[in-house]
């Protein structure tokens, strides 16, 4: 079964060192490589022997193949796609980061690649680019990249607040207070509550100016400042005034 294998690739690197393969043909290999990696279980075979060929074409086939068949949990499929991130030709660059997408991987490692993939590109701006230049294979990978990245950070942020939720959900349930007795975090809770206590006092406690209207020594009508406080109710009129109108 290994002959279908060995001819398929003498077919594409032939074709390839003599610049005779097309993008029809491209898709056409990746579809028949694919085949064969699902019938004769040669994933791990191609990732180690054709993602790293000297030629980009039959790269390029060979990581459409392995996204094809979906096999994304051959051994050594991560750091191969790694590598691929930073690829001389553009287009492997972007089919790269297509596979890391539908796998769903994660690490330090393939988001430092998103990350130096992607540059200064910005969404949405840059994506609206992308979709007017669909023949920008560089900007096409560097979109991609940001999408990708995105996507993993948004994920960590959704985590991080589940984590509180129910975090809170449980100090809710056990009535507890979330600092421990004479720890910093509990006197500056107590702390903050003196405040605003304080703050509550000291508001209660203030002047208010209110306005009356009065007559002025022309005839027209002016409005006096009239000084009261929440706690006195409803205040005086300060005998200096005029005549109320």
């Amino acid at each position: 079964m290994q002959i279908r294998y060995r001819m398929l690739v003498f077919k594409m690197s032939r074709l390839a060192s003599q610049n005779k393969l097309t993008a029809v043909q491209e898709i056409g290999f990746a579809t028949e490589l694919a085949e064969l990696v699902v019938k004769e279980g040669i994933a791990e075979r191609v990732v180690q022997e054709l993602f790293d060929d000297d030629h980009p074409q039959l790269r390029r086939i060979a990581v459409n193949a392995i996204r094809r068949t979906g096999r994304f949990d051959v051994p050594g499929l991560q750091s191969a796609l790694v590598r691929r991130l930073s690829d001389a030709e553009p287009w492997l660059r972007h089919d790269a980061v297509w596979v890391i997408q539908e796998a769903a991987m994660d690490g330090g490692l393939v988001r430092a690649g998103l990350r130096r993939l992607a540059g200064t590109v910005q969404l949405p701006q840059d994506a609206v680019r992308a979709k007017s230049n669909p023949g920008d294979a560089l900007l096409q990978a560097q979109v991609r990249a940001r999408q990708g990245l995105d996507a993993l950070l948004k994920k960590d942020a959704q985590a991080a607040l589940a984590a509180l939720r129910a975090t809170l959900a449980t100090f809710a349930a056990l009535n507890q207070e979330p600092y421990g007795s004479g720890t910093i975090g509990q006197m500056n809770l107590a702390r903050r509550e003196l405040q605003r206590r304080m703050a509550r006092r000291a508001l209660s406690s203030s002047t208010r100016l209110t306005f009356r209207r009065v007559e002025g020594p022309d005839g027209k009508a002016v409005f006096a400042e009239t000084a009261s406080t929440a706690r006195a109710g409803q205040a005086n009129e300060d005998g200096a005034g005029g005549d109320p109108s």
